[in-house]
């Protein structure tokens, strides 16, 4: 298995596709209650309720997902709501490119090797990751569709109202 994760590892696409027809181990996804692995945009963002989205530019529902998440973030970003992209994409430029035409405001990680998406267990496109201010996991999601808004809406303002 050591030989299949390197190379699930150089190709996120692959690892996306393999998660998605469940040859990924279990026991490599985050999970709810687990503290987040910590990388450098999301230590910048502590003491606030974070939104991880690994995402990618080939990826239908992704494409979906950016512009919704870039609306929650202005709702409720005041409140000490942030989002951090994670672009999976192999060449950066496809999702530098992609970026250019959303104007989203929050920050973005590129992950072209998909060390990242590896840590975090991603086992599909796009996996989200709601964390806590105390830097905890409260939620994980996989896959977009629009009426996922409304469900993290009130998962994010229930995060706000905790201390």
């Amino acid at each position: 298995m050591k030989r299949a994760s390197s190379s699930i590892r150089k190709t996120p696409s692959r690892l996306a596709a393999l998660g998605l027809l469940g040859l990924l181990p279990a026991a490599q996804a985050l999970e709810s209650s687990q503290p987040a692995p910590s990388f450098p945009a999301l230590e910048t963002q502590r003491g606030k309720v974070v939104l991880v989205d690994f995402w990618a530019s080939w990826c239908g529902p992704c494409l979906q997902a950016l512009p919704r998440y870039e609306a929650l973030r202005q709702e409720l970003h005041d409140g000490g709501f942030e989002v951090i992209g994670v672009d999976v994409d192999q060449r950066p430029q496809d999702g530098e490119k992609l970026l250019k035409t959303l104007h989203l405001s929050y920050p973005q990680v590129p992950d072209a090797q998909g060390d990242l998406a590896e840590r975090y267990g991603v086992s599909g496109m796009p996996s989200s990751y709601l964390i806590d201010r105390r830097g905890v996991v409260r939620q994980t999601h996989t896959g977009f569709e629009k009426n996922d808004i409304e469900p993290l809406r009130k998962a994010v303002e229930q995060l706000l109202e905790e201390k």
